[in-house]
């Protein structure tokens, strides 16, 4: 009695010292393995180099990969695997490892020891030349097998729930729109907005963001008419926010700033002139107060005829490509399922 009472305490302690000395939690552990053997299964992701691990169920994918199909197939692979709480991607889409990744090799071989399942049966041993043929060996009676009970017909799986991974465009990144809206620095004020779209995907390192196409909001920072006597017009105009499965999300960019050409120089020297030659029609009329009223009709003469020839103003018509560049950083929601 003594002696079986001290097996079970010495089982006890051994299997105490044995999870407390464990990294893994058998859970974690399990989770690793089936994620790893799915990956490996499945034909987009078999060839890469995709590094997997757990912690509490949560699960972080590193590695390169040779394409963002591969990377989405390996998150999709992942998400289904029971016990995952969460994903965090870390994978870089890397189109130079295409060429050096292979499949992984084939199913491990048999431990020394172990007969393979392909080796061929020994043969029979052939008696001498007359020798006496051995008697075959009388077959023991075999009870008959029991009926197999019905086996019930299993439940299919339940669809993996989708789950949200988080990308993030990091300050520094440019992308380009295709104004819908035309601008005029005559026409329109600061604040006013126009709209546009991605011209190209919105896209760090290979990953793609925000696709193309998607609706962009283009914001009038600065609007400044050309004036009457001098001065030149000028547009600024920046990205506020861009659109991607129906959720708009704010941006902070660089401006795109126009400006056109002043008459400034041109204007004071017409306005002179007009001046010049009216005082001298006065004075030739009676000088005195005619040369005082000359000089006010001719000044007047200058200013109106500057009032038709305005400074260039600024448009940026529909369909013009303008490229802007994010000041902060940009992160968008993905669903995965």
């Amino acid at each position: 009695m003594n002696r079986k009472l001290l097996a079970i305490l010495a089982a006890a302690a051994l299997g105490a010292v044995a999870i407390s000395c464990g990294g893994k939690s058998a859970s974690d552990q399990s989770i690793t393995t089936d994620i790893q053997a799915k990956l490996y299964a499945d034909a987009t992701t078999k060839a890469a180099n995709i590094n997997v691990a757990v912690k509490d169920g949560v699960v972080t994918l590193s590695g390169d990969v040779p394409s963002s199909d591969v990377e989405l197939e390996a998150m999709k692979v992942a998400n289904a695997t029971a016990g995952v709480k969460s994903l965090s991607d870390q994978l870089k889409v890397n189109p130079a490892a295409a060429g050096a990744q292979l499949p992984n090799a084939g199913n491990p071989q048999a431990p020394a020891g172990e007969p393979s399942s392909s080796a061929a049966a020994t043969p029979p041993a052939v008696a001498p030349p007359g020798a006496a043929s051995p008697a075959p060996a009388a077959s023991p009676e075999r009870a008959p097998a029991p009926a197999a009970a019905p086996v019930a017909a299993a439940e299919p799986a339940p669809p993996p729930q989708p789950r949200i991974v988080h990308i993030t465009a990091p300050a520094g990144t440019s992308f380009s729109v295709r104004t819908i809206d035309s601008i005029d620095s005559k026409n329109n004020t600061t604040g006013q907005t126009f709209r546009a779209t991605l011209e190209g995907p919105l896209a760090h390192n290979g990953r793609t963001v925000i696709p193309s196409g998607s609706p962009v909001t283009l914001t009038l920072t600065n609007a400044k008419s050309a004036g009457r006597i001098k001065g030149s017009s000028e547009l600024a105009v920046a990205a506020t926010s861009i659109e991607y499965h129906g959720q708009a999300y704010n941006v902070d960019t660089s401006a795109v700033e126009q400006q056109g050409k002043g008459r400034g120089k041109q204007t004071a020297v017409r306005t002179g002139i007009g001046a010049a030659a009216g005082a001298l029609i006065g004075g030739l009329a009676g000088g005195g107060k005619g040369a005082g009223i000359g000089a006010l009709a001719g000044g007047g003469a200058g200013v109106g005829f500057q009032a038709l020839t305005h400074g260039e103003q600024v448009k940026i018509p529909s369909e013009t490509v303008l490229t802007f560049t994010l000041t902060s950083p940009l992160t968008v929601e993905k669903t995965v399922r």
